[in-house]
């Protein structure tokens, strides 16, 4: 099940920054010291934290920023290996991705590993031409026909 967060329960989230820094990703751990911080708890117009639970475990994370009026920004985006490959992540992508089409007319985003580029297209997003902070983008009104529940 996909719910929204409002607040970080440092118990349940643990366990995907230990992971997380086992793969040498360090993305968790900054959403977490961000959170605490108050830097950024997804609070402005059009963002939103959410997180994937199976039972009452926390097994995957994923959050949408404001870049601009018309572009939201995919952050934090994370699934525990164990729950890799099993359509957790798309399906956390999806709801995202329908949360944001309410506020955005395009999603981006920056991944640098291969597994990931394979993942976000083939959920629809293709590479971004232009160099920069952005590696992937998508267009809403592209993106529901190939992320739609029913197509997992």
């Amino acid at each position: 099940m996909v719910r929204r967060l409002t607040a970080l329960d440092s118990v349940q989230i643990e366990r995907i920054v230990a992971a997380s820094q086992r793969e040498g990703f360090r993305f968790v751990a900054r959403l977490c010291e961000e959170w605490a911080n108050g830097v950024n708890r997804f609070e402005r117009p059009g963002e939103a934290l959410f997180g994937v639970f199976v039972g009452s475990d926390l097994v995957g994370i994923g959050g949408l920023n404001g870049q601009t009026e018309v572009t939201g920004r995919l952050r934090h985006f994370y699934i525990l290996p164990s729950h890799r490959r099993q359509g957790w992540g798309r399906r956390l992508l999806c709801h995202l991705l329908n949360h944001a089409a309410h506020h955005f007319r395009r999603v981006v985003l920056r991944t640098d590993t291969d597994s990931a580029d394979q993942f976000y297209r083939a959920c629809g997003f293709t590479r971004a031409l232009a160099p920069g902070d952005v590696t992937h983008t998508i267009e809403l009104a592209k993106a529901e026909p190939p992320l739609s529940p029913r197509g997992q």
